[in-house]
Formats: structure tokens, sequence, C-alpha cells
């Protein structure tokens, strides 16, 4: 993972996203390896690797009795890098940025799931973190919630954090992040960055009135196909440009509605690496 990264790290749960995590913070000592971040040895040099670190593992806990406001107080004077002549101010102003400036002095007790998360999200955002790294953060929320936090990821990318998202959700990933991981059984099987992962299959989708006439065009040119219904045919173009098969195709007036570029998904390529579709 480079520094300015949105770096989606993917596999279905029990893949062993969380147990490498919990390696790259200390948490637990990995077996063999060596392991930094942001330059740092974790291994002899760990406060210092953690100073620009925001984090949020395996769901975040807090007081239940007392307020999210409070609770972040507490957070933040446990630490030996939080000023606290400007403690509230940033308080207030992570609050306001996860969305939770109108909960007053509401326990957190009374916060939903995804309340809770936000707040654990709030809590990482704390001190500035250079690099943040958020197991599942989305964990809880409505889809206007999801939506609020990408939104909010891209942001912080924007303004220079490095952002680690371990996830279950491909989609998600799909439309934000940079480079991606996938795991599977414990192993990485895959990494690179997402266009490249998701780089066309060399297959376009023509949807046509005359799929008769574009299949004896097809018949004697160079493109492999193969028919998908009366108003569709799927064609390789390998390294040729999709224009020339749309002039072919019109040349002899076959009428063309549609031409599609098809590519993967980020869950096409984990079946393609694992055999396996159990990511959801």
């Amino acid at each position: 993972m480079r520094e300015g990264d949105l770096f989606g790290f993917l596999g279905p749960n029990g893949a062993g996203k969380t147990t490498t995590i919990r390696m790259l913070l200390g948490l637990i000592h990995p077996t063999r390896g060596s392991i930094q971040i942001l330059g740092q040895d974790i291994k002899h040099h760990l406060q210092e690797a953690l100073n620009g670190v925001g984090t949020m593992v395996e769901g975040p806990a807090f007081y239940p009795f007392l307020s999210g406001e409070r609770n972040l107080a507490i957070f933040d004077g446990a630490g030996t890098d939080g000023p606290k002549d400007t403690r509230l101010k940033r308080i207030r102003t992570v609050m306001e940025r996860v969305g939770l400036d109108h909960v007053n002095d509401r326990p957190v007790k009374a916060y939903s799931l995804g309340m809770r998360q936000r707040l654990g999200l709030a809590s990482a955002l704390l001190r500035k973190p250079r690099m943040l790294i958020l197991d599942e953060p989305t964990n809880g929320l409505d889809a206007q919630g999801i939506h609020e936090l990408r939104t909010m990821f891209v942001e912080l990318v924007s303004e220079g954090t490095t952002i680690m998202l371990s996830s279950h959700l491909l989609a998600e990933v799909e439309l934000i992040c940079t480079h991606a991981a996938m795991m599977s059984n414990g192993r990485v099987v895959a990494q690179d960055d997402v266009a490249s992962l998701l780089s066309n299959t060399g297959w376009v989708r023509v949807s046509t009135p005359d799929v008769d006439l574009a299949v004896r065009t097809l018949q004697d040119g160079p493109f492999a196909y193969e028919r998908v219904d009366d108003q569709s045919v799927r064609i390789e173009l390998g390294d040729r440009p999709s224009e020339l098969l749309n002039k072919a195709l019109v040349q002899s007036d076959v009428r063309v509605r549609e031409l599609v570029v098809e590519r993967r998904t980020l869950e096409d390529v984990f079946l393609e690496r694992t055999g396996s579709s159990d990511i959801h």
C-alpha cells in the first residue's frame, strides 16, 4: 500500500482480514516476517509507527452511559498527543464530519449500531491521522449512511490521508478504492490497482434486431463470437478497437442499438482467483 491510497482489503468473513489488521497494529504478533507502518518497523518502534494512525477495529467500544462527546474526550485525554486546549473544538469538528452533531448529550447506550460506527470513526479521526485503518466501517449503516461515508473517505484521501479499508462488500470498494488486495483462507490471492483488476475482458456485447445478419457478417471476419439470444451477440475483440467491429457491422447493414465493452467486477476477480463465491 502506498501513501495517498484508498486501499481496499477484501475477503469473506473469516478470511483473515481482522487478524491481519490486528498484526499491523501490534495487537498480536506474526509468526514470521516484518511489518512497517509509515516507515517504522512495528516490532521495534510500535509507538512511533502508530502515532500517525487512526483505527477502528472489530466495532468500537464506549462507555454506554456517557455521551459521544464525553467518550471522545476521555479517549483523547488518554493519549499523549491530544492537546487539551483544542480538544472540544476537535471533538465537535469530527462529530459534525461523521454526522453526529445532532445527538447532543444522548448516552451512547441509546445509539443505533450505525451511530456507534460513526462514533468509532470520529475517534479515529480525532487527531487528524496520516493514515486510517478501518475494519468494516459501514457495518450497521443504511444506504444513505454508506454513501455519506464513501464520500467522506474520498475527501479524506484528497486531503492527504491514506486509508486502508477492510470490507467484504466488493461493490462498495469497487466504487471508491484506488488499490485493493483480496484475501481467502488466510492468504492474499490478488493485489493490484483497481483499474488493472477490473480491466476489460476483451469481449463486447452487441444489441441488434438483426442478429442473424450480424452472425453471417461475423462468420467471414476475424472475430470470435457467440450468439446470446435473438437480440444480442457477444464478440471477442482481442486487441482490435471496437470501432473496427462497429464499422464492419454497419457496412453490412446491421443496425447496432448498443455496443458495450464487458468489464469484470471485483467479485469476478475473486471467483477467478479462488474458485469460490463465498464473499458476501
